[in-house]
């Protein structure tokens, strides 16, 4: 990753009128969102300005933010998926950081979401 630091939202988005994604009628719809943040010693990270671009990055797609149930800063090589699906969060942090750019993952449905599960673990870095 280049000099950015990527922080994922795991969002609950409510679609306004004119949503595209409104594809099953569901009150409300699920998303990842990867955001890359300049990365400097000297300079805080204000978490108010990482959920003001998940808004608005939000908003691009007519979703209104209901919910940010986790806000994590990814560390490539922390992170390990156990799934199959194209929704890989590494890839997708990667990507960000690298790009510098807001990555999505694709929306999911109440439905979905239920069946989606994170399990978070932590591990000492120097643990062999």
């Amino acid at each position: 990753m280049s000099n950015k630091d990527v922080w994922i939202a795991f969002t609950k988005n409510r679609p306004l009128e004119g949503c595209g994604i409104d594809f099953d009628g569901c009150e409300f719809y699920f998303t990842d969102i990867c955001v890359p943040i300049e990365a400097t010693p000297d300079k805080l990270v204000a978490l108010g300005d990482i959920i003001e671009m998940v808004k608005c990055s939000l908003e691009e797609s007519r979703l209104e933010l209901v919910d940010i149930s986790m806000l994590v800063r990814y560390k490539n090589g922390e992170w390990k998926t156990n799934t199959d699906s194209f929704n890989d969060i590494n890839a997708l942090a990667v990507k960000a950081g690298q790009s510098g750019k807001i990555v999505l993952s694709s929306f999911r449905s109440e439905e979905i979401e239920e069946l989606q599960t994170y399990r978070h673990s932590i591990i000492e870095s120097d643990y062999e």
